[in-house]
């Protein structure tokens, strides 16, 4: 049999800020078998600060800016899509890969037929899309969304609650393809205990970690509310990140909370802290859960579906749920974690996480459905 000719993928997003799904993006494309398949990203917004465009450089992954500069909703739109499609029809792709909503409308507008599309739901988006949106615009762009994926080839949830949440809730059945990271390399950190007095921090205390945008959806202003009414006394509590929340945060904080702003290298958190929490209303399947699991941290978790896939589908304990609401279900969870031997544990997380939620193996999942799209199942 002749050899196949590598599957050209045009990847399509918004803009390469860090966030959730260019952390992903980033991931797949490091992973990509590059003998096999050959990337490039297309994006749509001028790069700013926090932008990863780098890494994507380092990953020998070209990025073409498409209508950046384009002016007015109408007359942008259109000159963007027009773009776009002069872009892929000079490339000849085979696959055309969205990863956020402004470039699975452009895709969809825009795509040549000959090559196939795949988009990447990477939250169900009910809830998160009104929080980040807006009352008014949220609901619009979730109806659009849901309207537009049927025209869509193939359509893969980011973790296999997302998946189950569109069936329950929709009736709409699509594959997935769990997130996965690079695991979070620790060696050469400084020892835990010095880490925490460069942070001015008691070395014989226990650390919970929360690492995201403080935000409503994240529900870190409960979080907080709940934990200073938990009074457990040789517990604190390190916040990374930043976001709308924080002026709020400040005022309602008592002194075993900690708020350190954001940081773009989290190791030095990670190698501190003894578990990782996460208080969220919605999430699709957190890259800063992974980050924890790949350090080893197990977790406490609100009750959301992508949280109790991850403790369903683990071998052995890695993590417990809680009420961010309620401090006596935080105290009680908190309790119930800390009666685990703490390396039993650690090694339990760290071997879950290689087997389910590493880059590798997300990268294989979407390997297997772009070559299934180009050739089919022979």
């Amino acid at each position: 049999m002749a050899s196949r000719k590598p599957i050209k993928i045009v990847y399509a997003i918004s803009s390469l800020v860090n966030e959730g799904p260019t952390r992903i993006l980033l991931n797949l494309v490091r992973n990509l078998d590059r003998e096999r398949f050959v990337p490039q990203i297309v994006t749509f917004r001028p790069e700013r600060e926090n932008s990863l465009i780098g890494e994507f450089a380092a990953a020998e992954t070209p990025v073409t800016l498409v209508g950046g500069d384009a002016r007015g909703l109408i007359s942008g739109t259109m000159e963007r899509i027009g773009a776009f499609k002069r872009l892929l029809d000079a490339s000849e792709a085979d696959i055309v890969h969205a990863h956020c909503p402004r470039s699975l409308f452009t895709m969809v507008a825009s795509r040549p037929r000959r090559a196939k599309s795949v988009y990447t739901l990477h939250v169900f988006p009910e809830q998160q899309y009104r929080i980040i949106h807006g009352p008014v615009k949220g609901p619009l762009i979730i109806a659009a969304s849901n309207a537009v994926l049927r025209f869509v080839d193939r359509p893969i949830a980011c973790s296999e609650s997302v998946k189950d949440e569109y069936f329950v809730q929709k009736g709409r059945c699509f594959p997935a393809v769990n997130n996965g990271i690079e695991p979070i390399d620790l060696q050469g950190q400084p020892q835990r205990d010095q880490i925490l007095q460069s942070f001015g921090l008691d070395p014989r205390g226990y650390y919970l970690l929360f690492v995201g945008r403080l935000s409503g959806e994240k529900r870190i202003v409960e979080l907080v509310k709940a934990f200073d009414k938990a009074g457990v006394p040789d517990v604190g509590l390190i916040v990374v990140g930043d976001g709308p929340d924080m002026p709020v945060l400040r005022q309602i904080a008592g002194g075993k909370v900690h708020l350190m702003g954001f940081h773009s290298d989290i190791r030095p958190f990670l190698a501190a802290s003894d578990c990782y929490i996460s208080p969220s209303s919605t999430e699709g399947l957190a890259n800063s859960l992974l980050e924890a699991m790949s350090a080893g941290l197990p977790g406490l978790l609100s009750e959301i579906p992508s949280h109790r896939f991850v403790i369903d589908r683990c071998q052995g304990f890695v993590a417990t749920v809680f009420d961010p609401l309620s401090p006596q279900s935080l105290a009680w969870s908190l309790a119930a974690v800390r009666e685990y031997e703490a390396e039993q544990v650690r090694y339990n997380v760290r071997s879950n996480f290689e087997n389910m939620f590493h880059s590798r193996v997300m990268a294989y999942g979407y390997e297997n459905h772009y070559v299934e799209l180009v050739h089919g199942t022979d």
